[in-house]
């Protein structure tokens, strides 16, 4: 993977929008990601297991890294909801609005592919109901 579609980095900035990220504030990005990765968390667990979850934030935070290397120490999982915040928090806001919307980008495009869009649609529904999302419609081959 060479990194996330801007569909899934568009889907992932609406995701930090909905939860705070105006993009005036590294503190208002910081807290807006901690609640976008434990609504995320929750929804997924079940599909995934807690450390399914943990282990694809944990290669997204790898892959995001390639191109902004201070998030990839997030890779290792330890306590990843608290330094994100602070990781996030180090960053002046249009960079760290930027920085979350790729590492969610990363993390969205990680489950597209590992349980489909409908599956991924279906699961930010369950946390962000009024979330424009659409799921793709499946053509029969």
């Amino acid at each position: 993977m060479t990194g996330p579609s801007a569909a899934q980095v568009d889907r992932a900035r609406r995701l930090l929008a909905a939860e705070g990220d105006s993009g005036a504030s590294a503190d208002a990005c910081a807290a807006a990601a901690k609640r976008v990765y434990a609504k995320l968390s929750a929804q997924l667990s079940p599909l995934l297991g807690a450390a399914g979850v943990e282990a694809l934030f944990a290669r997204s935070a790898k892959l995001a890294g390639a191109e902004r290397p201070r998030i990839a120490e997030l890779a290792d999982g330890i306590d990843a909801s608290t330094r994100l915040g602070a990781c996030l928090q180090a960053l002046a806001p249009a960079a760290a609005s930027d920085t979350a919307a790729l590492l969610f980008g990363t993390l969205l495009e990680l489950i597209v592919t590992f349980i489909g869009d409908r599956l991924t649609v279906q699961a930010l529904r369950g946390a962000w109901p009024a979330i424009e999302e659409t799921a793709p419609r499946e053509t029969k081959k």
